[in-house]
């Protein structure tokens, strides 16, 4: 796995870990809104636009050829990210056993850091796409493009 930026530093553990794992599912949250937000721009038809899933904004996206293969299977890669965090990590990365503690420390920092990373693009392409329907022209670069 790649890091392109450290934003967490697992020091002190276990609490470094679940810091990290609570700002990524709030990051993710505020991507979620975001993504709500384009769907009703676009005028995506929902019956319950609040309750819907990020899997389910991307395929509507999609269905409606609101965005090319590429963003969808970007998207989509990287709501699996966000899912495992919220759904598997604890259960599967945080009890892997390692050679030593620091190893643990860096696989779980790597781990972590990834997925903020990740997720933070994800934001970044659903914003381009806001700016575009709102006519800005100059839009943010990221790790997809």
């Amino acid at each position: 796995m790649i890091v392109y930026r450290k934003y967490f530093e697992i020091i002190d553990y276990p609490d470094d870990v679940y810091k990290a794992v609570g700002k990524i599912i709030a990051t993710s949250q505020k991507w979620e809104q975001r993504f709500k937000v384009l769907a009703n721009m676009l005028e995506i038809p929902f019956k319950k636009i609040g309750n819907a899933s990020l899997n389910k904004l991307n395929e509507a996206l999609k269905k409606e050829k609101r965005i090319s293969e590429k963003d969808f299977k970007n998207l989509k890669e990287v709501i699996k990210i966000r899912n495992y965090i919220n759904h598997e990590f604890f259960l599967k990365d945080f009890e892997i056993k390692h050679d030593s503690f620091e190893q643990k420390l860096e696989f779980l920092e790597t781990k972590l850091n990834t997925a903020q990373f990740f997720i933070f693009e994800a934001t970044d392409v659903i914003e381009n796409k806001i700016d575009e329907l709102q006519g800005k022209n100059i839009l943010r670069p990221t790790a997809f493009d």
